[in-house]
């Protein structure tokens, strides 16, 4: 009965959506239901409307299950505390640029200091630019050459 009523119901649709074969689909319809006794008909019927029941549904209101709304609220859980670590990470991260930015500024700094004060040692020109190059004599020591 199924598969008759199957049958009737998308013929039903045909004839809603195209309404060019409605009396195509409403003639195969009534051909179904002839080959059918009075009490198979009077079934189909019932079962028609039974399934019509069933597809009523409400959507505006509709409440989870226990497992689902634990399931929920322990992804949102999981979702915080994966966000907070990442905020605790991205603090330290922060802190430990700035300290090493620090410290690299400070070595360069001390850098600077040093290379001047060794232009001042070898009696330099302040003023004028000065590359560091490797010795000529192939010692191993640096040299200052004047830009």
């Amino acid at each position: 009965m199924s598969v008759l009523n199957k049958l009737l119901n998308m013929l039903d649709e045909l004839k809603e959506e195209n309404p060019d074969l409605a009396n195509r689909a409403l003639l195969a319809s009534e051909t179904l239901k002839s080959g059918l006794s009075e009490e198979d008909l009077q079934d189909l019927e019932e079962e028609i409307e039974e399934e019509e029941e069933e597809e009523e549904f409400d959507d505006s209101y509709v409440e989870f299950s226990a497992e689902d709304t634990s399931k929920f609220f322990n992804s949102r859980e999981s979702m915080n505390k994966k966000l907070t670590e990442y905020g605790i990470y991205m603090r330290d991260h922060e802190v430990q640029k700035i300290l090493l930015l620090e410290e690299i500024e400070e070595v360069r700094r001390n850098n600077e200091q040093w290379i001047e004060s060794l232009k001042r040692q070898y009696g330099l020109d302040l003023n004028a630019n000065y590359t560091i190059v490797m010795s000529e004599n192939n010692n191993g020591n640096l040299a200052f050459v004047k830009d």
